[in-house]
């Protein structure tokens, strides 16, 4: 509390009194009976000017509220996301501030240690509105407590992330894959605003493929039984061109304790299956016939899977050239349309599984050697393709990712990290 000056007529007044007891020594010779140069009881300024009877300063007085400016300003709209409330005080300080929603919840935020600043653990809702109730106390310690409102900006384009995998249990190949219903702009903003953490720690990096999908993948292969947190931590975000987003949202998943990885070889017409590094099995194979139907090379990931499905070739381009119903034990490994799958039509005096490729280019064996690899494929599991004709499949054709060097990797990230 700042302490108020003396008034001037108390001043004044104790100026006079001094010039009077001067008056004593050296006034008119002949006055000797002038109260001035007697003993004065009289009070140094009247009563309730800041003197008392007794001659002693009146005690000022306490609870003096502090001038507090709250920033956004009381009514205030289309306030940052993100960014922290400030807080000015004069002639005192901030001791505590308590933020709630529309709904009266409390926002969970932390005050700074200086009292100038409170920011919210999670950014603000967008649209949303927020009342302030801040407590200052004077310097004689005492509170007063101020209640301000504010709102929010809203969302111009609302964005909304899609991410795979999302929970359970995935293979050793897989990356993480978001999607966006909208065109990002701001690439690096994005970026920055998703967190992948895993568990033995491994360092990765984003890749864009177009404006509406970013994976993230390590250097190398996960390493099994990885732990794995995804931070979707976008709200807040300028996304670009006028877009944000309301996600602020953590996903977990584990890599599968077994690296699985199926490795077909178009020249030895077999598919060779390790776990943890051991081969556990190898199949006689068909893949796609040369020249025309070529295999896919490079690295593949597992999908999804079906006990049966209908392949027509009308829905991957290849006009009427087949159309099979019930094709049991598929597992797709690329968007396109490759599978590894069973093969009931072949011919049973001349079965092409190991000697001849006759396939339209998925990789295709007995049924009961599909039905194994259906039993023990899961989504993220490795196919790779070796000694083929055809080259490596687009890395957004599927979950590529694998076919691209890490330097080519990170040249597609905004960031570069």
């Amino acid at each position: 509390m700042r302490r108020r000056t003396v008034p001037a007529v108390l001043v004044a007044g104790a100026i006079l009194f001094t010039g009077a007891c001067g008056l004593t020594g050296g006034g008119d010779k002949g006055d000797k009976t002038s109260n001035a140069g007697s003993e004065s009881k009289a009070p140094v300024g009247p009563a309730g000017a800041g003197g008392t009877e007794s001659g002693k300063p009146a005690e000022q007085p306490k609870g003096i509220p502090p001038k507090l400016t709250v920033t956004p300003e009381d009514g205030a709209t289309g306030v940052d996301l993100a960014e922290p409330l400030t807080f000015a005080v004069e002639g005192g300080k901030v001791a505590s501030v308590k933020v709630l929603n529309a709904k009266g919840e409390p926002v969970d935020g932390t005050l700074s240690a200086d009292g100038k600043s409170w920011k919210p653990k999670v950014p603000f809702t967008p649209g949303g509105q927020y009342t302030i109730g801040t407590v200052t106390n004077n310097a004689d310690n005492q509170p007063t407590t101020t209640s301000t409102r504010f709102t929010t900006q809203t969302l111009g384009k609302e964005v909304t992330a899609s991410i795979f995998p999302d929970g359970g249990t995935v293979g050793v190949g897989q990356p993480v894959s978001v999607r966006f219903d909208r065109p990002i702009t701001n690439r690096a903003a994005a970026e920055k605003a998703m967190k992948v953490t895993a568990t033995p720690a491994v360092s990765g990096a984003w890749h864009w493929f177009g404006n509406t999908r970013v994976e993230w993948r390590p250097k190398e292969y996960w390493k099994a039984g990885t732990k794995v947190r995804v931070d979707l931590n976008l709200r807040g975000t300028d996304l670009g061109g006028g877009s944000g987003s309301r996600q602020y949202k953590s996903f977990n998943f584990g890599i599968s304790g077994v690296a699985r990885i199926s490795t077909v070889d178009v020249a030895a017409k077999t598919m060779t299956t390790t776990e943890n590094g051991k081969v556990v099995r190898t199949a006689k194979v068909t893949t796609g016939e040369s020249p025309k139907y070529d295999t896919w090379g490079g690295v593949m990931v597992v999908m999804e899977k079906y006990e049966k499905t209908r392949m027509n070739s009308a829905t991957v381009g290849l006009g009427k050239e087949y159309d099979i119903p019930d094709v049991p034990w598929a597992v797709r490994i690329t968007t396109s349309g490759t599978f590894v799958h069973g093969n009931y039509w072949y011919d049973k005096a001349n079965p092409p599984f190991g000697r001849v490729n006759t396939s339209h280019g998925c990789v295709s064996m007995t049924p009961e050697d599909a039905k194994w690899f259906y039993d023990h494929a899961d989504r993220g599991d490795v196919v790779k393709v070796v000694n083929s004709q055809e080259h490596a499949v687009a890395a957004d054709n599927g979950y590529g990712a694998w076919n691209l060097s890490w330097a080519q990797w990170l040249a597609g990230s905004a960031t570069k990290e």
